[in-house]
């Protein structure tokens, strides 16, 4: 438990109170003491050079208080803040030894937290806003020709014997290339182009339902212990279900990837609060321990926010090789890829990472206990709606392989 730390005001009032205690007692004890060893006019001078000598300590031991307290702190605050405002983005402030020191130095600090995040959402604006023109422009330089290619390879491909199979080879692999880049392409504009929202409560157990028995019916998960553990009551979030149905697809096919579709895979749901996530706790109903690697600052501050006090949280768990700590920030960016050239066009996560912003959510990525990637998001719970108005939606093999 971290020590008690007094306000400003109460210290120095206490330590003002006990020199000023400390003199007059001295004082008195050496007018007692001393009383009669000099006479009256000896007495009136030592008493006038004890009553200054007592102010001196005095006003010298308020302005040390004044310096170690006051000063020497702002100053420091004032030092950190001019290296904030010049780029150094990584300082902080230590915390003081009053209450109210502490306090501004958990300020700054926040507030350098604050621009730090602002300033990697202006850089993810600006990615988003090249790759916009970026995809656009792509769209339509290359859709024209690619479509033109995909004839042309359907008529070579009915003008070629059937027995050779070398020419059907190389028809099928140009066929597999052009629907790699038409799927690059569609990745590109699907993280671009800002989508027509259509919000609706979504149960968050029948959706993981859903894509866990999508993938096992394709034989995705055929060598993978899967476990499932759903909330133990209905959970609801505000969103397109198609959108979620997309992100889980999306982080349980880069799990299997990651482990070379041999290993052990959990998808957990349950629902918990803002102060337990805060606080680092677990509720009794849940599945999952207490968590051995906290929430991000910037998934702090979304729980600080506020907006509801009950929250989701989806975790997707491997025993695979994990990602390096230095890396988890930067598998959410456009482009990052952690799979060989030509495996992966690194827009999986960065549109699972949009998509979780437009339920409302955050999203971070730590090490699991297995060793592999746990990746946790955290939704507000919205009320529930009757099971029968929900649009179930299917996620076709077209969507599947663009993760």
């Amino acid at each position: 438990m971290p020590p008690r730390v007094l306000s400003l005001r109460t210290e120095l009032l206490l330590n003002t109170a006990l020199i000023a205690a400390t003199a007059l007692a001295l004082a008195v004890a050496s007018v007692v003491v001393l009383y009669g060893v000099f006479d009256s006019r000896q007495g009136a001078i030592y008493i006038s050079v004890l009553v200054a000598a007592d102010v001196c300590v005095l006003v010298g031991y308020v302005a040390y208080q004044v310096e170690r307290k006051i000063l020497r702190p702002l100053r420091d605050a004032m030092t950190a803040a001019e290296a904030i405002a010049a780029g150094d983005l990584a300082r902080r402030l230590p915390a003081g030894n009053t209450v109210e020191m502490s306090n501004l130095a958990e300020s700054i600090n926040r507030m350098t937290d604050t621009l730090l995040e602002d300033r990697t959402q202006l850089v993810r604006a600006e990615k988003m806003a090249s790759v916009g023109r970026l995809a656009s422009g792509v769209a339509h330089e290359i859709g024209n020709p690619l479509g033109a290619i995909n004839g042309y390879t359907h008529l070579l491909r009915a003008a070629v014997p059937a027995d050779s199979k070398d020419a059907e080879e190389a028809l099928t692999g140009i066929d597999r290339e052009a629907s790699r880049i038409d799927r690059i392409v569609r990745g590109l504009l699907d993280y671009a182009r800002a989508r027509p929202r259509t919000p609706g409560p979504v149960d968050l157990n029948d959706t993981a339902r859903t894509v866990v028995e999508l993938l096992t019916t394709q034989g995705l998960l055929k060598h993978i212990d899967l476990e499932l553990s759903p909330a133990a009551e209905a959970t609801h979030v505000s969103g397109d279900r198609h959108d979620l149905e997309q992100v889980l697809v999306n982080l349980l096919l880069n799990a299997v990837d990651a482990m070379d579709g041999r290993g052990s895979l959990s998808l957990i749901i349950r629902r918990t609060t803002r102060s337990e996530m805060m606080a680092g706790g677990r509720r009794s109903d849940g599945p999952e321990p207490k968590q051995h690697h906290p929430a991000t600052p910037r998934a702090l501050r979304w729980l600080d926010a506020g907006g509801g006090e009950e929250v989701a949280m989806v975790a997707v768990t491997d025993s695979g090789p994990g990602i390096p700590e230095e890396d988890f920030d930067k598998v959410f960016e456009p482009f990052y890829t952690t799979k060989d050239p030509g495996k992966g066009t690194g827009l999986g996560l960065a549109i699972v990472a949009r998509a979780i912003e437009n339920f409302g959510g955050t999203i971070w990525v730590s090490r699991s206990r297995e060793g592999g990637a746990a990746f946790r998001i955290l939704l507000p719970v919205a009320p529930a709606r009757p099971r029968n108005s929900l649009k179930r939606v299917r996620i076709s093999d077209e969507r599947l392989a663009l993760t």
